[in-house]
């Protein structure tokens, strides 16, 4: 630490691997405090990764598409596709402060991460799921906001937004990735009071996502370009009893929007036909829920 407002911590770590051999993989994280209250964060450094494809995208597996591994070799080490290679950087500010007499806090984060080389998951083609090697750039810039405050004794509200913009060279062309969401609202409300009463509400807004083409399909099993934004809220009531509050019973509900995905499964009445798929989920699968029940705390 250089001084009492500023710290780095840099570090070099080695590693071998036993399909790819040694790799390096440096990082930096620098810590600055100008004044009471602010602190500003910033890291970069390199991350490197093997792919397990089928572990990581088992939704295929239950689906017509034909599994195509573009590589040299598959029967080579991990089925012939390179390390996934990425440079990340990010910046953070947090701001303490008190509003209405009460403590409160902001911040602002972004971070970039480019990859050098990535396995690309490609499901362009409604028949087919492509694993390949990128040829060309991907790329995410992810910036996220957080305010916490208390405009009430026993009140405390949070917001957060976040934009999150992921980019990636297909074989079609570059696109965004599909079923992620570009924007997401939060917010949240908590009343905790001594007498034992809590309150909690989160709203939760998703942004559109890309849904992959399956304009090749019959129009009875096609869905949109892109998903409608929806909003969710979770809601719930509790109390707490005793004189060693040990004793609470609560009532809330889920999905209270009761918003839900229409057809959440392609050709479902076809489970053995050419076109049923269940690797295109973008939203809720089940709608308005209610839930009651007890805790009991044994000290």
């Amino acid at each position: 630490s250089p001084s009492e407002k500023f710290d780095a911590i840099i570090g070099l770590r080695q590693d071998y691997n036993s399909l790819y051999g040694w790799f390096t993989t440096p990082r930096i994280h620098l810590r600055y405090a100008p004044i009471s209250g602010t602190t500003v964060r910033a890291s970069s450094g390199r991350g490197q990764r093997t792919a397990n494809i089928f572990a990581e995208n088992t939704a295929v597996l239950a689906s017509s598409r034909k599994l195509v591994i573009q590589s040299p070799n598959i029967y080579d080490k991990a089925y012939g596709l390179q390390p996934e290679v990425s440079w990340n950087s990010g910046i953070a500010i947090d701001q303490s402060m008190r509003i209405f007499g009460r403590e409160a806090s902001a911040s602002v984060e972004f971070f970039h991460n480019s990859f050098s080389n990535q396995v690309v998951v490609d499901y362009e083609n409604p028949r087919e799921i492509n694993f390949y090697n990128l040829n060309g750039k991907s790329f995410s810039n992810s910036l996220q906001t957080e305010f916490r405050f208390m405009p009430a004794p026993h009140f405390e509200t949070r917001l957060a937004y976040r934009l999150l913009d992921v980019q990636t060279d297909f074989q079609s062309g570059r696109k965004t990735k599909p079923l992620l969401a570009k924007h997401r609202g939060f917010v949240n409300l908590a009343y905790n009071h001594h007498s034992g009463w809590s309150v909690d509400y989160t709203l939760n807004v998703v942004g559109q996502k890309r849904i992959p083409s399956t304009a090749e399909n019959p129009v009875e099993y096609q869905m949109p370009t892109a998903s409608k934004a929806y909003a969710t809220m979770n809601a719930q009531i509790s109390k707490t009893f005793g004189k060693e509050k040990n004793f609470t019973v609560y009532v809330g509900g889920e999905n209270l929007s009761n918003y839900f995905q229409n057809m959440p499964i392609l050709a479902a009445d076809q489970p053995f036909g050419n076109y049923f798929d269940t690797s295109m989920l973008w939203g809720p699968l089940t709608g308005r829920m209610f839930y009651t029940g007890v805790r009991y705390f044994i000290k």
